[in-house]
């Protein structure tokens, strides 16, 4: 079972590499046709749309409806899959902030792989991470900051989710 899991993993993370290419050659073509500004603003929205489209389905009722505690175990989910891909772990979290750190990017490794300068990995990862912003503020109410990526260069990306203000 756990080598079948392995496989299924790395499946998907060869998926999600290339859609990191996929990504690379969006930017380079929308910045040569748009300019910078208007291929890095539209890319994050359609990429921020999809994050709460994807998220609006997938978290449960108690994450939807404001159970901080409930979203961040279910971002940082033990499926061997997303574990393999991103191996999210939750730092802290209580009903008021959550604290997640991610260890590996299959995104960020493509890109490098793929031998883009690092401003360019710290833009796409800029541009990238606007589905969790989707996930996060979009369809799940929470404030998201990003407290540095492995696109900056980082060990880990540290994900600090935060409640608004008290849900009634």
């Amino acid at each position: 079972m756990h080598d079948k899991m392995t496989q299924t993993g790395k499946k998907v993370a060869e998926a999600t590499r290339q859609r990191a290419a996929v990504l690379a050659h969006l930017l380079r073509v929308l910045r040569g046709q748009l300019g910078e500004e208007q291929a890095i603003a539209l890319m994050s929205e359609a990429i921020y749309a999809h994050g709460k489209e994807k998220s609006g389905k997938a978290y449960s009722l108690p994450a939807r409806s404001g159970g901080l505690v409930q979203a961040a175990r279910e971002f940082a989910s033990p499926d061997p899959v997303k574990q393999y891909q991103f191996a999210p772990r939750i730092v802290s979290a209580d009903e008021r902030e959550a604290v997640i750190a991610m260890s590996r990017c299959p995104l960020v490794d493509q890109w490098k792989e793929m031998g883009l300068p690092a401003e360019d990995v710290t833009l796409l990862c800029r541009i990238a991470r606007s589905v969790d912003f989707g996930t996060w503020e979009g369809a799940l109410g929470f404030r998201l900051l990003f407290e540095g990526t492995r696109g900056e260069g980082k060990d880990e990306c540290v994900l600090r989710v935060r409640r608004d203000e008290p849900r009634e």
